[in-house]
């Protein structure tokens, strides 16, 4: 069984860029060859972590009402941008924000950090009391950081290595609350292969919030199945939505002895399913994390094995939430993701029902936030 330690990844774009285009050549360091037998203690561990996560939480980590009246009339900015999540976000936070009293301000991007300086222009211009944005590199913003402190702007900081701190208020999902769902992949893939797995694991480089997660990846397969395989592939930014599936398809034929797929992000495997087929590689099992409709049909249909949904409903609800208690002087409490799950054929039903199309991670955790809000 061979088994591929990562030494070193491409994190700039035209390096990863360069990676997809030949693919194999990239996202790996010193290949070794290892042999041995099945690690039945591991597989148990694998086995045991994975019963304890199908289940679906019920409760937020954010407990706490806000307890003060909440004033009309404010405005809020969000950050969008290029993924179609994001649309669903900006759906579901204009619902919560109109159930304030208060107005969203959608600001879409392309992912180019000239978008993404325009947007956060705009967020100065609008001198609304909070804004919350998705993992734009602080090299970006840091000029408009003092406007934004001088406006009162409450800056929210989603999915991204920010730190709180020199103008950022309030982070969520952030790497290290996120890496849990790296540990739940490799686990998955260990049970399900019985300790047999052969895996590569495809990142986005990208969206830094999932940069511990093929770390916790790694190293939890290491743990569990030292002779199982693994090997890392980068895919840039701007190839999501481009023939993704393609690529993932070359890497595989060019390594025929993978059996295993981990995603990054769910959303790399739209129309993965049919290129496997189509190339004769439909023994190749996926995995992923994130989530969505899409996602949720190839569970039913046995074209993915399983996911481990990413909580945006809760991400950016408890942003919102932070936003609300800097307005109202409530105390701020903690940012916490709920407990992660994972979905499999058992229990892919319960991924219903949906908060303005999104899967929330804790079944009715809007309802729970406006009830923090309201509960004066």
């Amino acid at each position: 069984m061979r088994r591929t330690t990562l030494l070193g990844r491409a994190t700039s774009a035209m390096t990863a860029i360069v990676c997809v285009l030949a693919l194999g050549a990239c996202g790996a360091g010193e290949q070794t060859t290892e042999s041995g037998p099945v690690d039945e203690a591991g597989v148990q561990q694998a086995r045991d972590m994975i019963a304890e996560h199908t289940t679906r939480p019920t409760e937020l980590n954010v407990t706490e009402p806000v307890g003060r009246p909440i004033p009309p009339g404010k405005s809020v900015d969000f950050i969008s941008c290029a993924a179609a999540d994001c649309n669903q976000i900006a759906g579901f936070l204009q619902d919560s924000v109109e159930k304030l009293g208060w107005t969203l301000n959608v600001i879409n991007t392309d992912g180019s950090p000239e978008s993404q300086q325009q947007a956060f222009a705009q967020v100065v211009r609008n001198k609304s009391v909070g804004a919350i944005y998705i993992a734009i590199d602080r090299t970006v913003y840091e000029r408009y950081l003092p406007e934004l402190q001088a406006n009162g702007t409450w800056l929210v900081s989603a999915c991204s290595d920010d730190e709180v701190g020199d103008g950022v208020d309030y982070t969520i999902c952030t790497p290290d609350q996120q890496k849990a769902a790296g540990e739940l992949m490799a686990a998955y893939l260990v049970e399900e292969s019985g300790g047999t797995a052969n895996a590569v694991y495809f990142n986005v480089p990208a969206f830094v919030n999932l940069s511990k997660m093929q770390d916790e990846f790694l190293a939890t397969m290491q743990r569990l199945c030292a002779s199982c395989g693994t090997d890392t592939q980068d895919i840039p930014v701007t190839a999501l939505g481009n023939a993704v599936p393609q690529q993932i398809v070359g890497y595989l034929r060019a390594h025929p002895e993978v059996d295993h797929v981990a995603l990054s992000i769910d959303s790399l495997a739209a129309g993965l399913p049919a290129a496997l087929k189509a190339a004769g590689l439909d023994h190749v099992k996926i995995v992923g994390e994130g989530g969505g409709d899409t996602t949720w049909q190839y569970i039913r249909t046995g074209d993915q094995l399983a996911s481990v949904p990413s909580p945006f409903v809760e991400t950016y609800l408890a942003g919102l939430d932070s936003i609300v208690r800097n307005v109202t002087g409530a105390p701020q409490v903690p940012s916490e993701l709920p407990r992660f799950w994972v979905v499999t054929p058992d229990n892919v039903d319960q991924t219903d029902p949906k908060v303005n199309g999104a899967t929330p991670v804790v079944a009715g955790s809007d309802t729970m936030f406006q009830q923090l809000w309201e509960g004066n």
